[in-house]
């Protein structure tokens, strides 16, 4: 009985150092030579201050911002009548918030997988240029200047993107 504890013990010493030292070292170590941006958060630096990161989303609530997709995940089938009330929600506060507006993206009125995507459809940047431009006293023309520069094209598909906070930073500089 004794043997078979010590052999236990001795596999778990192994087990954690091997597991929970060598490989994490090694794996760290890989990221960071190949991924140094992504291994350390891909942080935007702005004024020597983190305005955030590139790949997690923040909320942005205030009205001179564009804003990105809900981070509240639900797990709720699509068919579902609580998740379309859900949307019904999320496109009656759009609509509010962008009443020049009449077709919200989809979007903007559903979350992302992970709750976290940073990043918005070029159309659903679009919907909102009008309020910012009149929050922000600047011609629309301006704003979608910021768009353009910024978008961003999938690989694998025709469907244009942009960050959300690399958007907003780029506002600030107005």
């Amino acid at each position: 009985m004794r043997n078979m504890i010590v052999s236990h013990l001795r596999f778990l010493a192994v087990s954690l150092l091997v597991f929970g030292g060598l490989y994490t070292a090694v794996a760290t170590g890989i990221g960071q030579l190949l991924f140094p941006a992504q291994a350390n958060g891909s942080l935007i630096i702005q004024d020597g201050q983190v305005a955030g990161s590139a790949l997690i989303g923040q909320p942005f609530d205030r009205p001179e911002y564009f804003s990105g997709r809900s981070g509240n995940v639900s797990q709720l089938s699509l068919f579902s009548g609580q998740q379309h009330q859900l949307v019904v929600e999320r496109t009656q506060a759009e609509l509010q918030k962008n009443p020049e507006e009449t077709a919200v993206p989809n979007d903007l009125v559903t979350a992302s997988g992970s709750g976290l995507d940073p990043h918005i459809s070029a159309e659903a940047a679009e919907f909102q240029v009008k309020r910012i431009a009149a929050v922000r006293q600047v011609s629309e023309q301006a704003i979608r200047d910021i768009i353009e520069k910024n978008k961003q094209q999938d690989w694998f598909s025709n469907r244009t993107f942009v960050n959300v906070l690399e958007l907003n930073l780029a506002l600030d500089q107005l």
